[in-house]
């Protein structure tokens, strides 16, 4: 398969949807998607934005770099969750509280403000495993999840969440289930020598359930490097 049909898989995910995507730890899979979805939102025209959390974004910057790649998000519109190091337009800042009911105002009225100015955009929400590791308790946990819940159905964003299994395996609640019931798509994504596969789990759009998608490394890097 080639990128094109990647663009395809991306396209046959509608706006108000979220998309789980996940990957393990050891993997480039959030680096190297995050890149092809940032070329697609761009061939598209919409705006690309993504949420950073914990410095996740920072990371794949690093990593790309190892790639070749240089600056690939620089013009990124960033909402930023906790962390150090800045990289792309940050366009709001949020403090990790203790209490979600204290957070996710905070992260509501960031994200209400920027995708008002947004038009149509590609979400892409990293780190996500790592905001719920600082929740040990259901009462909070299921407040997260609401919060999640709640941007289901916003039409100005095709979102999605890049999860790293081997992490939210280990939380002291599992995120995992609860999230693939709020997605509408649920994508495995692995990589394969000098590929990634893909593995669609769950979609409103049937034809596509079990249905495998791959990508080549090079063309992505690639073409990213001459562009």
């Amino acid at each position: 398969m080639s990128v094109a049909e990647m663009f395809n898989l991306f396209d046959r995910v509608k706006f108000g949807e979220i998309a789980l995507i996940e990957h393990r730890s050891s993997s480039y899979v959030p680096d190297l998607l995050s890149l092809l979805l940032k070329r697609y939102a761009e061939e598209r025209g919409y705006m690309f934005i993504v949420d950073d959390n914990l410095d996740i974004l920072h990371v794949i910057n690093e990593h790309l770099k190892a790639f070749g790649v240089s600056g690939a998000f620089d013009d990124a519109i960033v909402v930023k969750t906790g962390g150090l190091q800045k990289v792309g337009r940050v366009a709001s800042r949020i403090n990790v509280e203790g209490e979600p009911s204290v957070y996710l105002p905070k992260y509501s009225h960031a994200t209400e403000g920027v995708f008002s100015q947004a038009g149509k955009s590609v979400n892409v929400v990293l780190g996500l495993e790592r905001i719920f590791a600082f929740i040990n308790n259901l009462r909070d946990f299921y407040i997260m999840i609401l919060g999640a819940q709640g941007f289901l159905g916003n039409t100005k964003r095709k979102a999605f969440y890049f999860m790293d299994i081997d992490v939210a395996e280990k939380l002291p609640i599992n995120p995992l289930p609860e999230l693939e019931r709020i997605a509408t798509t649920v994508i495995d994504a692995e990589p394969e020598l000098d590929k990634i596969n893909v593995l669609v789990l769950k979609a409103p759009d049937v034809d596509i359930i079990e249905e495998r998608f791959s990508f080549s490394l090079n063309d992505v890097i690639q073409k990213e490097g001459t562009s």
